[in-house]
């Protein structure tokens, strides 16, 4: 053993801080999930593929499944080409739209996972999961079908599966978790991790729960590839089989909501990402919420790269949503109960506003 290994100080979450405790109503393991889910009336669940590691990727569904007639094209670009995206889409409009909520691809980024289980148990109970009253949650998401994979990432969420919350957290800590530590005892950080892919599991004395067990960052995962990972091709599939029109991918920082657009996704698409971001913070700002923040930039903080969104988009067409939930260990807020408030006001306000205006904008006709 080196010198530097053995004067090495283990980083610790933080005094008085005990990550592996949280309310009952904080629902974050997949197991736990999964009973959750399959305890709902209506609510339905199913394997949907398996990870690098061989555990098993599942989704639950709420609300009736409904294809449209006069889908002839099984490519979304080769309708576009041809003048007519309904051949992709389909003929007419869905009795009830589909919004899927796709959590954990890192795998302890739950955050967000906690408050869209609150609200699959709004649909199907008319309450969250502390026993409060939602009738104008229910009101708005009951206009949709309802699609939710809790945890992409199974590999990395059971990698640092006793770990439940991180209010407080000491930020240190929290990246040894997520990113990782090599065997020299160093620390990667976000975003320089991004440098290695995949990350060399034998090089690393902890592998971050970013990572499935081959490695890899799922959401740089290359979809077009011929070596994709093994959740990219279950998400990809699920896409196409089940149409969303809106698609949100959940990660967690200190809480900058909905995230400017793809690089790669069409400007009429671009300009709704918009409208939806203004509208989650400005109704977490009406209440008063800490966390309101909207997009400052018509770009992601790294420009043009080809992301998961990205890849949704092309694969289904859904408008896709890349939302960064607070996840506490930056303080503010410094409680579950804010952290389930904000979530929930942004799922809140995204149904709404699809509701109004439809998730999918109008394709313009090239022809």
């Amino acid at each position: 053993m080196n010198k530097k290994t053995k004067t090495r100080k283990p980083a610790k979450p933080r005094p008085g801080i005990d990550v592996t405790k949280a309310p009952k109503w904080w629902l974050t393991k997949p197991d736990e999930i999964r009973e959750f889910c399959e305890s709902l009336n209506g609510v339905e669940v199913e394997d949907i593929g398996l990870t690098a590691g061989g555990r098993t990727i599942y989704a639950a569904s709420w609300g009736e499944r409904e294809m449209l007639p006069g889908r002839t094209c099984g490519s979304l670009s080769s309708a576009i080409a041809g003048g007519d995206v309904s051949t992709f889409f389909g003929k007419g409009e869905r009795k009830k739209q589909v919004w899927l909520f796709v959590g954990a691809a890192h795998g302890t980024e739950f955050e967000g996972t906690v408050a869209a289980l609150n609200l699959l148990n709004i649909l199907a109970k008319g309450k969250d999961l502390r026993g409060r009253k939602q009738p104008e949650i229910a009101k708005a998401a009951r206009q949709h079908r309802y699609l939710i994979i809790p945890t992409l990432n199974v590999d990395g969420r059971e990698r640092a599966l006793d770990h439940v919350q991180w209010v407080n957290c000491n930020p240190k800590y929290y990246s040894m978790i997520s990113q990782g530590r090599t065997n020299d005892g160093q620390i990667l950080q976000w975003p320089t991790s991004k440098l290695q892919f995949p990350i060399p599991s034998d090089e690393m004395e902890i592998l971050g729960t970013y990572f499935n067990d081959a490695g890899y960052n799922l959401v740089y995962d290359g979809p077009l590839a011929g070596d994709c990972q093994p959740e990219t091709t279950a998400l990809m599939r699920y896409c196409r089989r089940e149409m969303p029109d809106c698609v949100m991918l959940s990660h967690t920082d200190n809480g900058s909501l909905v995230q400017p657009p793809s690089a790669f996704v069409p400007d009429h698409v671009k300009q709704r990402i918009d409208q939806m971001a203004a509208v989650a913070g400005s109704a977490c700002a009406r209440k008063g919420l800490p966390k309101s923040r909207v997009p400052k930039s018509p770009k992601s903080y790294c420009g043009d790269s080809f992301y998961q969104s990205d890849a949704v988009y092309h694969a289904c067409g859904a408008v896709p949503l890349l939302i960064e939930f607070p996840c506490g260990w930056q303080n503010n807020p410094d409680n579950h109960g804010d952290i389930l408030e904000i979530g929930l006001t942004v799922l809140h306000e995204l149904a709404a506003f699809g509701g109004h205006y439809r998730f999918r904008p109008i394709d313009p006709r090239w022809k």
